[in-house]
């Protein structure tokens, strides 16, 4: 039988703007359009977070907050499958570089938002 792959990916951002212009930009430049929202769910007590209410081709995008960088306020950007499939084998797939060169190339416009490297060894 074969194995679904398990997509997962993390890039961290950095960014003094609010969680929803961060979300807003995100959404606009490699989403669709399609909205965060949620932030009044608090699915996260530490940090605010927000998330694209419909899965995206099985896929959870959560917008969260990060600390961690001092005195500047960051993000991590997830994606991870909504877990809708079940009783198959996974193989996990990381798509943190795959995810992290695609937001550093769309976002080299937006000064206000700074993708970090990605840890290479994670991958």
């Amino acid at each position: 039988m074969d194995k679904l792959p398990y997509l997962v990916g993390d890039v961290t951002i950095k960014s003094n703007l609010e969680i929803e212009e961060v979300g807003n930009v995100i959404s606009k430049e490699i989403l669709g359009g399609l909205k965060f929202e949620g932030k009044e769910k608090r699915i996260y007590d530490e940090v605010p977070a927000l998330f694209i209410s419909s899965p995206l081709l099985g896929l959870s995008v959560v917008l969260q907050g990060y600390k961690g960088f001092g005195e500047t306020e960051g993000y991590v950007l997830s994606i991870l499958p909504n877990d809708n499939i079940c009783d198959v084998e996974r193989e996990e797939f990381k798509l943190d570089y795959y995810l992290t060169m695609l937001l550093k190339s769309v976002l080299k416009n937006h000064d206000e938002i700074e993708v970090l490297d990605v840890d290479i060894n994670r991958c």
